[in-house]
């Protein structure tokens, strides 16, 4: 199979979302397929190209006039997978259904291409809450447009969900880890009475750390401190480190910014326990499989979160939190991690079957 991986924005080193794509990639390379990515790339001049393994296909140019004809001309993609002789393109969706989208995949139909759309979260529409109103302006069009857009695709990927999605049949995976590029950070048991505690996250309101917060302020009898890795939404980081100023703790509570390679490796060697996602009930989500979850266990770490995972919610090493605003029981926490004696590298051991290679596997036996 000749398949174009399509990504409608750049990718960058410390981004999460474009590790998790260039492992995609490769899972799919070592599964036979000839697989090009296609992403979005900017030149040092603000020149932005569609690029296709780093190779132009198209300038659009730079200011304004390219941010727009990026967004309603997708007509080199057809092309190059047409003249390129791809089999079928597989799409990470960017909430971005509207009438040129729409025409991009009408065209990729009529030309015998397969679509495979992958919907990164479902449900969405809550996580637009807060956002501000171009992003609900984006929702609003994505609303008119998204059923007749899914229904020009042969297979919608979820990471939970229904069997079929507006008429089209589902290919359920899990998040998975590209076990080469995560090393075993956690080797063994490591718990001397502090909670050592690291969050990785892209900030929104829905990571929750607010609540840790709170409860590391309410529970202040428990040694603990929290490192928290990424970026995102300025005001919510701000509101983090103004919360812990208030709560006189800001001496236990350090905002890192993003951080990869080793300097990132040595955060979790610091790291005793992780933090996972803490508030996904805000954005309506019950039921999610997320990447960085994966990625904590692969390094052999425990970890606390609140959503449903199955995945992981029976596993011995990981702690679940109520899904509510309640403050996080810093206590309870440590009482767990006192009492699991599972090393580091069993940890990891666990979810060997959550490989990029075994869940893009899916993908390629369900739609070839």
């Amino acid at each position: 199979m000749k398949l174009l991986f399509l990504v409608f924005h750049s990718l960058v080193a410390h981004s999460g979302i474009s590790k998790k794509i260039y492992a995609q990639c490769s899972a799919l390379k070592e599964n036979g397929v000839d697989v090009s990515l296609c992403t979005l790339e900017i030149a040092p001049d603000g020149t932005k190209y569609r690029t296709v393994d780093s190779i132009p296909i198209c300038s659009f140019g730079s200011g304004l006039k390219a941010k727009l004809r990026k967004r309603i001309d997708y007509s080199d993609i057809v092309k190059h997978a047409v003249e390129g002789r791809y089999d079928a393109v597989y799409i990470r969706y960017d909430f971005n259904s509207d009438p040129f989208t729409i025409r991009m995949m009408d065209s990729l139909k009529r030309n015998g291409i397969k679509s495979v759309v992958e919907i990164p979260t479902y449900p969405y529409d809550a996580e637009f809450k807060g956002q501000g109103v171009m992003m609900n302006t984006t929702l609003l069009v994505d609303k008119i447009f998204r059923k007749r857009f899914f229904s020009l695709c042969d297979h919608i990927v979820l990471y939970s969900g229904p069997d079929k999605l507006y008429g089209r049949p589902v290919i359920h995976i899990s998040n998975g880890i590209d076990f080469s590029c995560v090393p075993l950070s956690c080797p063994q048991t490591d718990f001397t009475g502090k909670l050592r505690m690291v969050s990785v996250a892209n900030i929104h309101n829905w990571h929750g750390l607010d609540r840790l917060i709170k409860g590391m302020a309410l529970h202040s009898d428990v040694p603990c401190e929290l490192h928290i890795i990424g970026d995102g939404i300025p005001q919510i980081i701000d509101s983090y480190r103004e919360m812990a100023r208030e709560y006189g703790i800001g001496d236990r509570v350090k905002i890192l910014g993003p951080m990869y390679g080793e300097s990132l490796d040595k955060e979790f060697e610091w790291a005793n326990i992780a933090v996972g996602s803490l508030a996904r009930h805000r954005s309506g989500i019950t039921s999610i499989k997320t990447l960085k979850n994966r990625e904590y266990a692969a390094r052999g770490l425990s970890f606390f979160y609140s959503e449903q995972d199955d995945d992981f919610d029976s596993a011995p090493y990981v702690f679940k939190v109520p899904a509510d605003e309640s403050a996080i029981d810093v206590g309870k926490v440590a009482e767990f991690l006192s009492g699991m004696n599972l090393p580091g590298s069993s940890i990891r051991e666990s979810i060997m079957h959550l490989s990029w290679n075994a869940q893009m596997a899916k993908v390629i036996e369900q739609t070839s």
